[in-house]
């Protein structure tokens, strides 16, 4: 941003200069010929304007033959002054001068200021001919030189330090003359450049004071049908899945452990196919218990960047999502360890993340495992009764995030924070549900062998559902 605010500085220092106080530049204007009644004279009309800053001395306007470089006539031009226009009338005798046509050069203000032959003195001399063949009786009096003084209208900016004067020809920026094509190109980049930089003033201002996406109260979309019977599969797949937690599989605590996972899923089985977040937000009690909290809520650049990588991780490999996901680590950490005081960095952190999927699109899938022998058991697989039918599906994922551990340096519980929160949002979009059906029986037949041996059966309905 600071560059494009040099380039627009330079830019507009660059006009100031070109329209700055420069010399003398005097213009004539083609002449216009006619003739006086009885072809006595011919009468030549022209104007001689200043383009350039107040003049000093006196100059000539010299009339010459084009062909002999003869000169015909002299008059004395005053001094103009910032913006001028003097009107001119002289009158040629057309006595001496033969039928055919006859060529003159008329030359205002060549002097030691404007140069014969330079640049600035180009449009000091213009050509006309007289035809004493062709002339008619026409009207005019030859009243010598009149001098009739043109006012431009002139524009004070104060705050720019410019003097805009409006000529018949071109506009004035401070002595320096445009014409008016070149002077509305020069306009067009101007307000170009105006629109350039409040475009970048409004994305500065919607990044400072862009508030991050609320973390508004939900309830879980399942539907809670009262005519299962609770001891049924229907009944039991209704009661368990409100104890779902995220996709997740953690390390057993106890044997035969029951853990119910759930996983969000596009039409075509893809993770997170279908599903964007829409906010995010860490919590840490403090240590006193639940009395007071601390909650950040995640920005929204965040936000974003997630879900660039939800659309992404399908077609990417462990290697590439990884590489990815560590600088958003990095950020939502620091982000949610700003606030936290010392005394309570050894407390646990709640990360919470809120999901939204299209509904038609967005899939859900719960699966129950039980933990045997050394490795988790597949016991049964389902997808809920939705109880919402609106156009978006709301979903969360709840996860804990342990705190400093005894005898870990305050930057080492930081690295290894970053570290899990890295892992955990690499497992969130890589975790498949288990697809096969062998998976499911086989669970299934563990239980029956339970059963058979006269073991209690360990899939068991929760006392009573709990709403988030």
């Amino acid at each position: 941003m600071i560059r494009w605010l040099l380039a627009l500085g330079m830019l507009l220092l660059g006009f100031v200069a070109s329209g700055q106080a420069g010399p003398r530049n005097y213009a004539i204007t083609p002449p216009r010929v006619s003739y006086s009644e009885g072809l006595g004279h011919a009468i030549v009309s022209f104007t001689v304007s200043n383009r350039g800053a107040a003049g000093v001395d006196a100059t000539e306007i010299v009339i010459t033959r084009h062909e002999s470089g003869q000169t015909s006539y002299t008059e004395e031009l005053p001094a103009l002054a910032e913006g001028e226009a003097r009107d001119f009338d002289i009158c040629l005798p057309l006595e001496n001068l033969p039928a055919e046509d006859v060529f003159f050069r008329i030359s205002a203000g060549i002097d030691e200021y404007e140069l014969a032959g330079s640049r600035i003195a180009r449009d000091n001399e213009q050509l006309f001919r007289i035809n004493k063949a062709q002339a008619l009786a026409g009207s005019g009096v030859c009243a010598g030189s009149g001098v009739a003084s043109t006012e431009p209208f002139t524009l004070s900016i104060p705050l720019l330090g410019w003097r805009v004067s409006f000529l018949a020809d071109g506009i004035k920026v401070n002595g320096g003359q445009l014409d008016y094509a070149a002077a509305l190109l020069a306009l067009l980049a101007i307000l170009a450049a105006l629109a350039f930089c409040l475009w970048l003033l409004s994305l500065a201002l919607r990044l400072l004071f862009r508030q991050p996406p609320k973390f508004e109260p939900w309830q879980p979309p399942y539907a809670h049908n009262t005519w299962y019977d609770m001891n049924s599969t229907l009944g039991r797949r209704q009661s368990w899945q409100y104890h779902a937690q995220s996709n997740l599989l953690g390390e057993a605590t106890a044997p035969d452990q029951l853990v119910l996972v759930k996983h969000l899923l596009g039409s075509q089985q893809e993770i997170m196919g279908g599903w964007r977040v829409k906010a995010m937000r860490s919590i840490q009690y403090d240590i006193y218990g639940r009395i007071s909290r601390t909650e950040v809520l995640m920005p929204r650049g965040v936000i974003d960047k997630l879900n660039r990588l939800l659309e992404r991780a399908p077609s990417q490999g462990e290697a590439s999502l990884r590489k990815a996901i560590e600088p958003l680590a990095k950020r939502i950490s620091r982000v949610t360890l700003a606030p936290i005081e010392k005394q309570n960095l050894p407390l646990p952190i709640a990360l919470e993340v809120r999901f939204e999927g299209a509904n038609g699109e967005a899939r859900i899938l719960f699966e129950l495992y039980q933990h045997r022998g050394e490795d988790w058991q597949l016991l049964d697989a389902w997808e809920p009764d939705l109880g919402q039918t609106g156009a978006r599906i709301p979903e969360q994922f709840n996860f804990t995030l342990n705190g400093q551990l005894p005898g870990e340096a305050a930057h080492e519980y930081k690295l290894r924070l970053r570290a899990d929160v890295a892992a955990l949002l690499l497992r969130m979009l890589s975790q498949l549900p288990a697809d096969t059906q062998e998976a499911i029986e086989s669970g299934q037949s563990h239980q029956n062998e339970a059963l058979q041996k006269g073991q209690r059966p360990k899939l068991l309905p929760p006392s009573t559902p709990r709403g988030k």
